[in-house]
């Protein structure tokens, strides 16, 4: 797995999924994880009917449906053909909402990452995907403070200032 698997597995993500499904194993021998923050027991899919539910939304969205439009971009691959990581770049576009945040068609974007174990056949057989909400919910106007701890001149007693 390289640079353009990662492009294929973005682009099916945004555009096709049907082809984002025959990336993955059979029925019941992959595990996707989706780190969710409005329902937790919605995160885990399995099988190819709860991926179309699920995702469907990402690949087959349009401007007038209040959904918006995804796009997910691979910026980066570090792996090999057992495991891997994707760095991608996502902007939504023209949405009602985002996570149940008023988001009045707005232009969003940031940016996450997706964990990838591979079977002998090549198939995912495990994923594991993140993304960076803070920046969105920052372009919303939530008040989302992101202090960069690693800069040397980093000040702990900031975050107790008013």
């Amino acid at each position: 797995m390289n640079l353009d698997y990662a492009k294929r597995w973005c682009d099916a993500l945004s555009n096709d999924t049907n082809a984002l499904a025959d990336l993955y194993a059979a029925d019941g021998d992959f595990c996707v994880e989706r780190h969710m923050m409005d329902d937790h027991m919605q995160d885990t899919i399995s099988d190819r009917a709860m991926l179309h539910e699920r995702l469907d939304g990402l690949a087959n969205s349009d401007r007038d449906n209040g959904i918006g439009i995804h796009t997910f971009t691979a910026a980066e691959y570090i792996g090999d053909e057992r495991y891997g990581m994707i760095h991608w770049d996502y902007t939504c576009e023209a949405a009602s909402h985002y996570r149940g945040i008023p988001a009045d068609g707005k232009t969003l974007s940031t940016k996450g990452s997706t964990f990838l174990q591979f079977d002998g056949n090549g198939k995912i057989v495990l994923e594991s995907t993140c993304t960076n909400d803070n920046p969105i919910f920052q372009e919303l106007g939530i008040p989302v403070m992101t202090p960069h701890y690693w800069d040397a001149d980093f000040d702990p007693a900031a975050l107790m200032a008013g």
